[in-house]
């Protein structure tokens, strides 16, 4: 069977499954400050006494706690702008390896904090941890999938971010209490533990390893996650024709009128002439070199996605929805709302798992930016006119809003869109994008919430509007296509000799 036709071969999903505990990690550092906030910051107690030797609370004021909340995303942004070159020198497992142990040590930090400068240290680190990851995890789901399984496959890095939010949200109800939070947010280094030790049981990305000229082990790894009795030669002759420019030895020349790239009206790229004159395999793009190649449109759109993500204000509600719901319902109801928060978070993303490579990536992206933009109008009313019941079903259609569509598939679609030399940069701008929207929405939306009340939403409402009109206009569909055949559509021309 040609591997093109694949759906789900086992081993592909297993190693899927195991690079994706990265967002296991990131999902549960986003959720762990959510519950036990008001016993962390010891609102209501006078003088946080020593217990065991550790403060069993620190006194944030609210633009302290934003920053100490938010602070990961500091180090998000830092993890997240130099994961493409450390995927690119290190390889996509080694990498991973790298962030596992920021997770951890990020972790112990946290549980053993002593002041509140080495809690926002520790959440500093461990968002160093969460920039890497964020950047290798998606990358290397992306290149080990098959065309058809690619959509479900990629959801899988936001799935298991909602259960990540969801796990620590319920520990979160047992052991917010002090001094029990602590155990809470050292948990954070339980899903990166277990991950290092089966990273030795994966297989390094063939696209990667076709990118370094480790021609017969990309095939050895093509050939393990496809199947031994599958014929992957179509499907690695594309991968190093697009990544190397030709075709490397007759067992990987691609057959007449079967290449994506035959025929398309390809537009030259300058790169490839100078790397043709110095005999050398081309090398992976550096930013800058993005932003001046064939690439930069479709990297572009991929970023804007990442934006858009976290500009439509989810992170903001995930953080503060206990406190949030508690101007509403009252402290004592809030934290059980915001697990049924993450719990219907859960099940929309589930869904999307389902209707991504049916419905495709563009349709659920504009249903996910109408729904969050309606709902955060509705919010704003049912807050206004003061009737409670609307309040809540709009955050809930706000969350199923953004699970079904903006939550997956930003994740997904550059890896969808960019060949492997282009991948790397991209991936970096857009998670140091993600990152750092991310850090100025929960740094500012306590004190907007305090000043604006749920009018804050409104703000919300207008971007993901925005949102709606740039993915109506620019975004392409890339369900079941391959990126050879989505670059020979735009005229992108591969690293080949088509000039």
């Amino acid at each position: 069977m040609d591997s093109r036709e694949l759906g789900f071969p086992k081993y592909m999903i297993y190693c899927g499954m195991v690079a994706s505990l990265t967002s296991l990690s990131i999902g549960y550092v986003i959720g762990s400050p959510n519950v036990p906030e008001a016993n962390i910051r010891g609102v209501g107690v006078e003088d946080c006494h020593p217990n065991g030797g550790f403060p069993d609370c620190f006194h944030f004021a609210d633009l302290l706690w934003g920053f100490a909340v938010g602070s990961f995303c500091l180090g998000a942004l830092a993890g997240g702008l130099s994961g493409g070159t450390i995927q690119n020198v290190y390889g996509r497992l080694r990498t991973m390896f790298i962030a596992n142990i920021f997770f951890i040590l990020g972790a112990l930090l946290l549980g053993l904090t002593y002041h509140q400068a080495q809690f926002i240290v520790g959440r500093i680190i461990i968002g160093f941890a969460c920039g890497l990851g964020g950047v290798v995890a998606p990358t290397y789901v992306g290149e080990i999938s098959t065309i058809k399984g690619r959509g479900t496959m990629g959801t899988m890095f936001q799935l298991l971010i909602v259960i990540g939010i969801l796990i620590s949200n319920l520990i979160g109800l047992g052991l917010s209490v002090a001094p029990r939070w602590r155990i809470l947010l050292a948990i954070n280094g339980i899903p990166a533990l277990i991950q290092l030790f089966m990273l030795p049981s994966l297989v390094e990305s063939p696209r990667y390893l076709v990118s370094k000229n480790r021609i017969e082990e990309a095939r050895h790894s093509l050939q393990k996650l496809r199947g031994l009795e599958t014929n992957i030669e179509h499907e690695f002759s594309d991968i190093v024709q697009l990544l190397l420019g030709h075709a490397d030895n007759a067992r990987t020349a691609p057959v007449a009128g079967d290449s994506a790239f035959e025929d398309a009206n390809m537009k030259a790229d300058p790169e490839v002439m100078a790397t043709k004159a110095g005999g050398a395999s081309p090398h992976s793009y550096s930013i800058g070199r993005l932003f001046t190649s064939e690439c930069r449109g479709l990297a572009v759109i991929g970023i804007l996605i990442h934006f858009f993500q976290q500009a439509s204000g989810i992170n903001g509600l995930i953080y503060y929805s206990t406190s949030f719901l508690g101007d509403v319902f009252g402290a004592g109801n809030s934290k059980y709302i915001t697990v049924g928060v993450s719990i219907c978070n859960l099940l929309s993303t589930a869904a999307s798992v389902f209707l991504i490579d049916r419905v495709g990536r563009r349709t659920l992206l504009l249903v996910s930016l109408a729904g969050v933009a309606l709902s955060s109008i509705l919010l704003v009313i049912g807050a206004y006119i003061d009737v409670g019941v609307l309040v809540v079903v709009s955050v809930f259609l706000y969350i199923a809003s953004f699970a079904i569509g903006l939550g997956p598939i930003p994740w997904l679609l550059l890896s969808e869109l960019l060949p492997t030399y282009a991948l790397s940069p991209a991936s970096s701008v857009a998670t140091a994008v993600n990152w750092g929207t991310n850090f100025v929405i929960g740094l500012i939306f306590p004190t907007l919430n305090k000043g604006l009340g749920n009018g804050t939403f409104i703000l919300f409402a207008v971007i993901t509007g925005v949102g709606f009109l740039y993915v109506w206009f620019f975004v392409p569909e890339t369900k079941a296509r391959s990126i050879e055949e989505i670059m020979a559509e735009k005229g992108v021309a591969p690293r080949s000799d088509y000039l």
